[in-house]
């Protein structure tokens, strides 16, 4: 066996310390360095899995969101129905008050006003706008009362505002009926949102 000299024992040894040296900073710049990339990459791929079971899952419900979404357009149609419209909404007052007051007797409903329309109203942030007529008849006390609690109950999106009892005094009026004078603030549905 050959015996190396101090001097090539050294300079082998600083060759194997630079080699290995060499080896640790490959290692470390180029191994390490995309065992980060493909950390990410990883936690990229796995939000996209993700995202994309969720598509998945939305895609496969499609068919019940549909069927809910056009339930509930049925729903707020049919709700929409009973709504004042925003053409002639006058005439559908009238229409609608002389309809529900045929089964009520011990009430009259002498003057219908205008409406007065405004954007807010009893809720805030609704998409329809409000109409809000000022009525005035007579009646006794107990009709009155029946006719304030059938009326909300029927038209539930209605509102009976301001009412106001008054002594009825005049020639040839019972004087056990009452004046009564009221608000009546629906909301207006556009010819636009029912088609």
């Amino acid at each position: 066996m050959n015996k190396l000299t101090k001097a090539q024992r050294e300079q082998l040894l600083a060759m194997s310390i630079g080699a290995v040296m060499l080896i640790g900073l490959l290692w470390y710049f180029g191994v390490m360095s995309m065992n980060d990339t493909l950390a990410a990459t990883r936690k990229k791929t796995a939000k996209m899995q993700t995202t994309l079971s969720d598509a998945e899952m939305w895609i496969r419900r499609e068919g019940d969101i549909q069927e809910t979404l056009h339930a509930r357009n049925e729903i707020l149609a049919k709700r929409e129905a009973v709504l004042a419209p925003d053409r002639d909404t006058y005439a559908w007052l009238i229409n609608t008050m002389n309809t529900f007051l045929q089964s009520r007797k011990g009430i009259n409903i002498d003057t219908y006003s205008q409406p007065e329309f405004t954007d807010s109203g009893i809720l805030s942030k609704f998409p329809y706008r409000w109409a809000t007529f000022h009525l005035r008849g007579s009646g006794y006390y107990q009709d009155i009362g029946d006719f304030f609690r059938d009326f909300e109950n029927e038209f539930p999106y209605f509102r009976i505002e301001n009412p106001a009892l008054t002594v009825n005094i005049g020639p040839g009026i019972e004087p056990e009926k009452l004046s009564v004078s009221f608000d009546i603030v629906a909301p207006v549905v556009s010819s636009a949102d029912t088609k």
